[in-house]
């Protein structure tokens, strides 16, 4: 069966706006019916080096205490949720995940929360991923991260794990599971939603929906480029920036030229990295001049020890080396601004010898 031509994907790109949420519920469907698919997660899990939760039985969408709603929640035989799975195609993080789901989970027992997405996706939704738990989760910051394959994993304390595998071989290795013990129902069931993955994950333009057309977001992605220039000027005015320096846009970004520690950088909007290197619009770019980079990799080594690291390599432009700056959520305008500024401050020092 061709993955990509599958009912299910046909039918959840023209009937429904949120095709996670089929995604869900073909796969809550899948595991309350198939005892075989039900022990194939767990060993998904043990086989990523995990150890798995008791589970006896899954159900889907209930909120918990803290007001979590994972999508899919698996509980042991004490009625406790040891084990949520989020599927995720393209709608971003919500405020809560993944921080509540994990303080969510109790700490005396085995216990994990599986984000389940796109290979496409898979990168930059776990930098975004690990910088939430590093600031926001109980007990402190997340284990090193550690690459299997295809998929990701970090402890967050003593029993709790956090995972992001990617949907082809997650659901591959159910299906595999589910023909091993000649279960061909749920077999084919799986193969459907394989192809309403496939079709999320390779689809280069995705149909349109109404609120991708509003003027809200059309205003935000304004307000973007505007910060390039607010932080710019702010930045000249603490006398972090000693110049105004020149700008530049393309079909694709926008760019200030900036002079942090004798070096001129460029604090830029680029949608395309946001997209493909982490999940954050605003980025400062490496200088011109490739001579001077080597000394400014060392002197910057600091955050390529970030979980995740900070300083990144941009593959459709030279290789330069680049670096996220992330706004902060939540607050007013100007608390924006001085995020972005304080994030260049520790840039400077870091160059200039002058962060311990």
């Amino acid at each position: 069966m061709d993955t990509n031509n599958s009912l299910l994907g046909h039918l959840a790109s023209r009937l429904s706006r949120h095709p996670e949420n089929v995604a869900t519920e073909a796969l809550a469907f899948i595991l309350r019916r198939s005892e075989h698919v039900r022990r194939a997660v767990l060993l998904f899990l043990e086989g990523l080096g995990v150890p798995p939760p008791r589970v006896v039985f899954f159900a889907a969408q209930q909120t918990e205490e803290n007001d979590a709603r994972p999508d899919l929640r698996g509980v042991d035989e004490n009625g406790a949720s040891v084990l949520f799975i989020e599927a995720k195609f393209w709608a971003g993080l919500t405020n809560r995940q993944p921080v509540a789901y994990l303080d969510a989970l109790p700490a005396d027992r085995p216990t994990a929360v599986l984000m389940v997405a796109p290979e496409m996706r898979r990168q930059t939704l776990w930098r975004e991923l690990l910088l939430r738990c590093k600031t926001g989760v109980q007990g402190g910051a997340t284990e090193p991260r550690h690459e299997r394959g295809q998929h990701f994993v970090a402890q967050v304390g003593p029993n709790k794990f956090l995972l992001l595998a990617a949907w082809q071989p997650f659901l591959e290795s159910l299906r595999s599971a589910a023909l091993a013990q000649d279960d061909r129902a749920s077999a084919e069931d799986l193969n459907q939603l394989l192809g309403l993955c496939t079709r999320e994950d390779t689809t280069a333009f995705l149909p349109l929906r109404p609120e991708e057309l509003s003027a809200g977001i059309g205003r935000r992605f304004c307000q973007f480029a505007a910060l390039v220039d607010e932080v710019s000027e702010e930045a000249i005015r603490l006398g972090l920036c000693p110049l105004r320096g020149t700008s530049g846009a393309g079909s694709t970004y926008y760019w200030r030229k900036m002079r942090l520690a004798g070096h001129d950088f460029y604090l830029m909007l680029s949608p395309w990295r946001w997209h493909n290197l982490a999940e954050t619009p605003l980025w400062l770019q490496f200088p011109d001049d490739k001579e001077c980079w080597p000394a400014l990799l060392d002197s910057l080594k600091r955050l390529t020890l970030e979980a995740p690291p900070m300083l990144l390599r941009d593959p459709s432009y030279r290789d330069t080396p680049v670096i996220p700056l992330y706004p902060r959520v939540e607050v007013e305008h100007r608390e924006v601004i001085q995020g972005l500024v304080d994030q260049l401050r520790l840039i400077q020092g870091l160059i200039s010898g002058m962060t311990s």
